[in-house]
């Protein structure tokens, strides 16, 4: 799978672009990634997107920071 359809998946599932290439290079590099966006974030997109994550072995948390819709994205190697 291209990196753009990676890309167009995860922004399906409702995270914007800039997320969504972000989690893609966490994909891509199988690294621990953590960033900041004020991106919103539909409710659900945790889940999908950590179903999406699976098989790669990685997990997603997004963690809900202060007023005006920031978020702290983590992304990391699951646990054995």
């Amino acid at each position: 799978m291209s990196k753009q359809e990676h890309v167009e998946y995860l922004m399906n599932i409702g995270i914007s672009d800039v997320d969504a290439d972000t989690v893609y290079d966490c994909i891509a590099t199988k690294e621990v990634c953590t960033w900041t966006s004020v991106d919103e974030v539909p409710r659900d997109t945790e889940q999908k997107v950590n179903d999406y994550l699976k098989p790669f072995e990685l997990v997603i948390k997004i963690i809900p920071v202060g007023l005006g819709g920031r978020c702290i994205w983590e992304v990391k190697k699951m646990r054995r």
